[in-house]
């Protein structure tokens, strides 16, 4: 039994170890600002904060032409860029403070690690290993929405997981409800984490599934709603009830006759280029003139067409691609992949240890691992596709480590979260 004075020492070391991957994080992300950042023209989601902060319209995400409203990306990053060039004005200082941004949110995530390590293992240790291993790998993507999602669905998790194990719960589930519709508006690729992680609470928490359920449903509820009202404003300006609109467009781009694994690939060879409207001007103007809607079930149709005629060389792009997005080609930043790279590996003998430990939680992390990637399997690879994910490969690496190496245990006790 944790006696009151250990609560409050494991409280302590919790806080602690927080707040010093959050320092540790700021120091490392303004090292890195001495590098060059990739913002501005030619970012689909810059493109549209920008047209948001000039014309109040949620529109015009393509650098070869104007083509009107869109869903080709979600709309809570460009409202956040939107906002920020309407305060700063200046271009160097809205790229500035869009990358500041991104540091505090990639800082954010590692100081909840060792709380989400608590969650999983009721253990420090691990998510101390994986808060470093984040900040040495992440990289500074201030035109893409990536750092807040990760930190958004950190948070999410940890908010839910304390509506279903602690008391008072009511506000609890109505921030978690809130973030996780922010979570949809950033990625709604983020529903393969959120719904397998409310299951997974539903199944293993503490009180009975039924009574986890109506603890969860007030945050179910605000997820519905906010994806609802989404989806209803695409069906008001493109005439779909749908989240997104680029299916067709990226497997077009992704699957073709000169089509390589890789974005980096794809560029270099102005492939990609030629493929996709933001940096085609045919495409573009086809798009324009059938509607979003229409295009992108144009292209995907092409795509499916394409893929029959070349069943092996589809194949062939899908296995590489399926290599690119566990170990990202080291073309770019080559020092932080190759840590993606040693994080991947090492995560293999901690599930290991993790299932023979009986984790329960190592069902969660095998089944997103397993279903998250998919979609990330037949289109263009680029490491940002992985980092949603990532923190799911770290902390099984961060208790393969904690294990191997000779770590005073951190026990969290009556905080950690059953299994």
């Amino acid at each position: 039994m944790i006696t009151p004075q250990e609560s409050r020492q494991s409280a302590h070391q919790s806080a602690s170890s927080s707040f010093l991957l959050f320092s540790i994080g700021g120091v490392i992300g303004l090292l890195n600002l001495l590098q060059p950042v990739q913002f501005g023209t030619g970012f689909e989601m810059v493109a549209l904060g920008h047209n948001l902060a000039q014309h109040g319209s949620f529109a015009n995400p393509f650098a070869s032409m104007n083509t009107g409203p869109t869903a080709a990306n979600p709309p809570l990053y460009p409202l956040l860029l939107a906002l920020i060039e309407v305060i700063f004005r200046l271009p160097k200082l809205i790229t500035l403070i869009a990358t500041i941004g991104v540091i505090i949110a990639n800082a954010f995530t590692a100081s909840l690690l060792p709380r989400m390590s608590m969650v999983f293992f009721a253990d420090l240790r691990p998510g101390i290993i994986a808060g470093i291993l984040w900040l040495l790998s992440v990289q500074l993507m201030p035109a893409w929405d990536v750092s807040y999602t990760v930190a958004l669905l950190l948070s999410f998790c940890l908010l839910s997981a304390s509506v279903v194990n602690a008391q008072p719960h009511r506000l609890r589930a109505i921030l978690a409800g809130v973030v996780a519709g922010a979570l949809f508006l950033l990625n709604p690729s983020t529903i393969l984490v959120i719904l397998p992680w409310i299951a997974y609470l539903l199944l293993f928490s503490r009180e009975s599934a039924w009574k986890s359920l109506q603890r969860l449903s007030v945050t179910l509820v605000l997820l519905i709603l906010i994806a609802v009202a989404w989806m209803i404003r695409n069906e008001m300006q493109l005439g779909a009830f749908v989240v997104r609109t680029n299916l067709g467009m990226t497997l077009y781009a992704s699957n073709n006759d000169c089509a390589q694994p890789s974005m980096v690939e794809n560029e270099r060879s102005n492939c990609y280029q030629e493929y996709h409207p933001n940096t085609s001007s045919a495409e573009a103007r086809l798009l324009r003139d059938l509607g979003e809607v229409s295009y992108d079930h144009l292209r995907l149709a092409s795509t499916k067409a394409w893929i029959q005629s070349h069943p092996k060389q589809f194949l062939r792009l899908t296995l590489a691609r399926i290599r690119d997005f566990w170990f990202p080609p080291l073309e770019l930043h080559p020092y932080r992949v190759s840590l993606v790279w040693a994080a991947t590996a090492l995560s293999i003998p901690g599930l290991f240890l993790m299932a023979g430990h009986r984790k329960a939680v190592t069902v969660f992390v095998l089944f997103v691992s397993a279903i998250y990637p998919l979609m990330y399997y037949i289109v263009v690879s680029d490491v940002r596709y992985r980092y949603p994910i990532l923190w799911l490969t770290l902390l099984p690496a961060g208790y393969f480590l904690a294990h191997l190496l000779p770590l005073k245990r951190l026990r969290i006790g009556s905080h950690g979260q059953a299994g």
